[in-house]
């Protein structure tokens, strides 16, 4: 017993000290739970007219846009370069959308008139634009692009390797066909071998991001060309896409108007015609030859609903074209310009509601006669301003745009040698006041001028650097304008602002 007593002792103290020696490890967890994607709104969609109805209600937001390609005309100076933000653009039956961005890919890759749809922020960007001293101040609204949806590089771009042999369509149409050689059962059809030159799989290339990609005549590794080979499936047709005709000209405010023209008082009542507005439809209004009918730097004109205006210019040898044309908002501008009916500039509409349309140095074909043609998108009625300029020598004369009271302009600059007439509308019996204040020594004035053209006021008393107010109560309805001017011609800064009681 006393044996059996010791061993039983024995094997507790044995187990004893084993469990004090294990320790108890914890179950095994994981550490790091799944990556959470967060959640977030897409890019609104837009056509080009929505967006350019509304510009105001898009700043800064993400938009997806779809229109034709318009690449807008570099600026080319021998001075300082003051470059636009917007560099080409997507147009859509007559209104055009600036854009800017992706300028490598878009402007030595891409066709004009391609169909595209781009993603990218809504912008709405103001400073100089043109060439040293002759650059004006302008308010750009423009697509900030930051990746192309369609095309996909693949199948839009004509890549062409060192060797010169062209490798891909550029806008191509697939139309399957089926060989009757396959038989009438899916199976049977044979495998086939991918051919350099065919249209890429459409699972290759959605939504590829057109500015990362690479140069298609640049060397990869190994000394090969780059050429791509996707796989297909079926026989394919490939035929080109129509070209579509160009819509617009020259971007607004990628230049200065020059010159202010030499007229001669006159004035020819509107004649109704019979012919067709450049790109549209709707009757067309004879409103004379601008020589006979402009008393001022400029011309106010009420315009229709659904109607075109046309005003008759005589243009000599080498003579430049500027023409600006205004209008309150929510009219949104189309000029187009013509010689023998055919359109040279055929329905610019490149400035939002309320910005001035401006055609700098229009593409001319020769002296003659040209028809200047203005209209509205969806022909809305409305009172506008036109002026035209075709002597760079004599100074310049610039529509900045529209001003409303309450909402000042600061920092404007007024080249040297330049007068601006700024636009509003005006109603019998407002009480209006309009302070002009220059932001340097200069010796500045200003001017009031009725929807007809009559000047009602002015106010130029002060000395050098100091502000000029002109008070005035209006005696009739319409679209009255502001001159300002530096008094020595000097180039000018200045705020202005207009109050209407």
């Amino acid at each position: 017993m006393g044996r059996s007593t010791i061993l039983f002792l024995l094997l507790v103290i044995l187990l004893a000290g084993c469990g004090r020696g294990a320790k108890l490890l914890p179950t095994p967890f994981p550490t790091t739970g799944p990556t959470v994607t967060p959640g977030g709104i897409g890019p609104v969609e837009l056509t080009v007219s929505e967006l350019m109805s509304a510009p105001g209600l898009y700043i800064d937001v993400p938009v997806r846009v779809t229109g034709l390609l318009r690449k807008q005309p570099l600026i080319i100076c021998d001075t300082n370069l003051y470059p636009s933000p917007a560099t080409w653009g997507l147009a859509e039956e007559g209104v055009l959308a600036l854009a800017g961005g992706l300028d490598q890919q878009v402007r030595s890759l891409l066709p004009d008139d391609l169909a595209m749809t781009v993603e990218g922020r809504w912008r709405r960007w103001q400073g100089l634009v043109g060439c040293g001293k002759q650059a004006q101040q302008r308010e750009v609204w423009y697509l900030e692009a930051d990746r192309i949806i369609s095309p996909s590089p693949l199948t839009q771009v004509t890549l062409t390797p060192a060797s010169g042999e062209a490798i891909a369509a550029v806008t191509a149409e697939v139309t399957p066909t089926t060989d009757p050689s396959f038989g009438e059962n899916p199976q049977e059809i044979p495998a086939q071998t991918p051919q350099v030159g065919e249209l890429p799989s459409p699972e290759s290339t959605t939504e590829t991001d057109l500015g990362a990609f690479p140069n298609p005549t640049s060397d990869i590794p190994g000394g090969q060309t780059l050429r791509p080979t996707p796989p297909l499936t079926t026989t394919q047709t490939i035929a080109a896409t129509p070209a579509a005709t160009p819509a617009t000209t020259p971007a607004a405010g990628t230049g200065t108007p020059d010159t202010s023209p030499t007229v001669t008082p006159g004035g020819t009542p509107p004649t109704p015609t019979a012919t067709t507005a450049a790109g549209g439809s709707g009757q067309v209004v004879a409103r004379g030859n601008l020589y006979d009918v402009m008393d001022n730097d400029f011309i106010t004109a009420t315009l229709g609903g659904g109607t075109t205006d046309s005003w008759e210019i005589d243009i000599f040898e080498g003579e430049p074209l500027t023409v600006h044309v205004v209008a309150p908002a929510p009219a949104d501008i189309i000029v187009s310009i013509l010689k023998n009916g055919t359109p040279v500039v055929n329905r610019q509409n490149t400035a939002p509601a309320g910005s001035p349309e401006i055609i700098n140095n229009a593409p001319l074909q020769g002296e003659g006669l040209y028809e200047i043609q203005v209209t509205t998108v969806g022909g809305a009625s409305t009172d506008y301003a036109l002026t035209f300029f075709t002597e760079p020598d004599n100074g310049m004369i610039i529509i900045p745009g529209m001003i409303v009271s309450g909402n000042p302009r600061s920092a404007v600059e007024l080249p040297e040698n330049s007068y601006h007439y700024w636009f509003f509308v005006g109603k019998a019996g407002d009480d209006v006041t309009i302070v002009l204040t220059p932001l340097g020594n200069e010796d500045v004035g200003i001017y009031l001028y009725a929807p007809d053209g009559e000047q009602l006021g002015s106010a130029d008393v002060g000395l050098e650097g100091d502000e000029e107010v002109l008070e005035f109560t209006l005696t009739a309805n319409g679209l009255y304008a502001i001159g300002i001017e530096e008094l020595y011609s000097e180039a000018l800064e200045y705020n202005l602002e207009l109050t209407i009681e």
